[in-house]
């Protein structure tokens, strides 16, 4: 049986961090991670060739899949995967519900190991408190299994404390609260119980018949995305400015891009609704390595980077802020999800 873990979490919570560091702790032994997107899972790590399909074995022996051809292909890719897995992580989208896709913990060769929450000490009390975003936050806390409290070398022991006192007595969350190294052993929830298999019939208490769907991609949306083609490398300063002056509903920023100042540099930008940043990346993080699936954030050879801007609430198009900030790089909206 292969043990299936769902990391999830609200935007910027650490969610790609905490599955970068499963990836590079395994000591020997081999994992799975489901993924919507390669450009920022593993960047350091070299990706050695095709498994099957969308799943790309990396150097440690680890796999990576992502969600292109959707959640059952990619189950089904890990599980007859050769060799086989031990234990393989969902990381679910930042507006998704965890608790939803980890009743592919109950498909035929997988076995529960329930689902973490990554809830950020610097921002999850005025997320939850948010008008755009509130009860999203909320609903991914009350749904979980465990609670992982993320970004904690930025806080003192006081305010670790004072946010696990608060979560705590929040209406509805009673996950138990556990550690980065409990998580990267994979330890599986106490006495989960088994959920209804994808597909399944259900009965509910009136009697009516319904079908579980936990493939994210069929969640109710509560958010909207856009893709931004950058075709030239950007002034760091431009962009903090068009970001930070983004309207309120504009919950996320993310990607990476050419930076004007140091020619042949990239770096990553990220944006949670408040907080601004850029890290530069160092060459090896963008390199091509053969094998490796192209037209990712961090596929130099595609465009000089691209962004991801997550607003929240369903739009029928592209708001002008996206088209303004856009034009304003020099790029182009390429899609909305």
């Amino acid at each position: 049986m292969i043990e299936l873990t769902v990391i999830g979490g609200y935007l910027g919570a650490g969610k790609t961090t905490l599955l970068n560091e499963i990836l590079d702790r395994q000591d020997g032994e081999r994992v799975a991670v489901i993924v919507n997107d390669f450009g920022t899972v593993n960047i350091d790590a070299e990706i050695i060739g095709s498994v099957d399909g969308r799943a790309w074995e990396i150097a440690n022996g680890c796999i990576c899949c992502d969600l292109s051809d959707g959640m059952a292909a990619a189950i089904e890719s890990i599980r007859n995967a050769e060799p086989p897995v031990s234990r393989v992580y969902i990381e679910v989208s930042g507006v998704g519900r965890p608790e939803v896709v980890a009743r592919w913990g109950s498909h035929p060769g997988f076995a529960r190991g329930g689902s973490v929450v990554c809830a950020d000490v610097i921002s999850v009390r005025r997320d939850v408190s948010r008008k755009w975003v509130g009860e999203t936050v909320a609903s991914q806390l009350r749904g979980a299994d465990r609670l992982l409290l993320t970004k904690t070398d930025l806080v003192g022991p006081e305010q670790i404390e004072d946010v696990r006192q608060w979560l705590g007595s929040q209406p509805g969350i009673d996950a138990e609260f556990v550690d980065r190294d409990q998580v990267l052993a994979g330890a599986r929830v106490p006495g989960t119980q088994a959920a209804a298999r994808p597909g399944c019939s259900t009965v509910d208490a009136a009697g009516n018949a319904s079908v579980s769907d936990p493939d994210p991609s069929h969640e109710t949306r509560t958010h909207s995305s856009w893709s931004v083609t950058i075709t030239s490398a950007v002034d760091p300063a431009q962009l903090r400015c068009l970001v930070l002056d983004l309207p309120e509903p504009f919950v996320r920023v993310k990607g990476i891009l050419a930076d004007k100042r140091n020619v042949g540099q990239q770096m990553l930008v990220q944006f949670d609704g408040t907080r601004f940043e850029t890290q530069a990346l160092a060459s090896h993080d963008v390199g091509g390595h053969e094998g490796k699936p192209t037209g990712g954030m961090n596929d130099p050879g595609h465009s000089a980077g691209r962004l991801v801007l997550i607003a929240a609430g369903d739009y029928p198009g592209t708001p002008e802020a996206v088209t303004t900030l856009a034009h304003a790089l020099g790029g182009r909206v390429d899609n909305q999800t």
